[in-house]
């Protein structure tokens, strides 16, 4: 009977252990962005966010069957809103890529790829994301005035959150800190790029 009790207890066990490694992750970043304080650009820029990156997440399972997912779409509204809002003196959510009177052009940034890592595969402390942003600069015509990547970059110390076991909250962490990360590098990256550069000249006459 013991032999018996202590067989079942070994199953169940097993069965828990599986379950645990074949689990998901489901991770869903916060919107908490702030505002860039940075001189403004004196003119107004609006920012089309289309429906896939709305909706963007990234699903993957990894070698034990466990899946992973990272829902980055509902924090792209306040993170473009709160970043376009620190560098333009006006900004505005459009319907489409199209010419708005009264906007200089139209910004349509999209999710190209994301990746992440976790202690398990890299033998270190940290959660890791990297996400790949496309950016395309429309000006008040509609003509395309610059198309360029931008790669952000987070992370987390999973002891912070209690190791393996804060994987959600560290995961999310690192999530978060990949998107702020896109925004500090969007602002440095701007007017660093040659035809940017030339459109902004030509909105302010030379000014900034």
């Amino acid at each position: 009977m013991k032999d018996r009790f202590l067989r079942i207890t070994v199953w169940l066990g097993l069965l828990l252990l599986i379950a645990a490694g074949c689990g998901g992750v489901r991770v869903s970043v916060p919107q908490k962005f702030p505002v860039p304080l940075v001189e403004r650009l004196p003119f107004a820029i609006g920012v089309y966010l289309d429906q896939p990156l709305r909706q963007y997440a990234h699903t993957e399972k990894n070698e034990a069957g466990r899946e992973w997912r990272i829902e980055l779409g509902a924090a792209q509204t306040p993170m473009f809103q709160n970043l376009l809002t620190g560098m333009f003196q006006r900004m505005a959510l459009v319907d489409s890529p199209e010419p708005v009177p009264g906007l200089a052009g139209i910004l349509v940034p999209s999710i190209q790829e994301l990746q992440f890592s976790t202690p398990e595969q890299t033998g270190t402390e940290f959660f890791e994301v990297w996400i790949r942003y496309q950016f395309q600069l429309y000006d008040q015509d509609g003509t395309l005035v610059a198309d360029w990547p931008l790669t952000a970059y987070g992370q987390s110390n999973a002891r912070n959150f209690g190791g393996m076991q804060g994987q959600e909250p560290a995961l999310q962490a690192a999530a978060l800190a990949a998107c702020r990360d896109a925004m500090a590098f969007f602002i440095v990256q701007f007017r660093n790029i040659p035809a940017v550069q030339a459109w902004v000249t030509a909105q302010t006459g030379g000014s900034t």
